[in-house]
């Protein structure tokens, strides 16, 4: 219904994603192919502001939700109904 008047739609809702691991990059060490990983509400942040710094990435000007927000590559997140997802380790 668009209550919060920030809906972007098509909207494929969905948040606190449990998943395997099907893919890993090269600079990845925490996760290994078939690991069992869960996802919450967050997907990506930039990694270097003072919230980021201090592992408070909810505060980061340039979070990127699950859901209803768009990549840094300019695809839609899709939430927890997607076929996939990519996230940092």
């Amino acid at each position: 219904k668009n209550d919060l008047g920030m809906s972007n739609y098509p909207m494929v809702p969905g948040h606190e994603v449990v998943g395997e691991v099907v893919e890993v990059g090269s600079g990845v060490s925490k996760f290994t192919l078939g690991d069992i990983v869960g996802v919450g509400c967050l997907v990506g942040c930039c990694g270097g502001c003072g919230p980021c710094e201090r592992d408070l990435e909810q505060y980061c000007p340039k979070k990127i939700w699950s859901y209803n927000d768009v990549y840094t590559d300019g695809q839609p997140t899709q939430g927890g109904f997607a076929k996939a997802t990519v996230v940092h380790q």
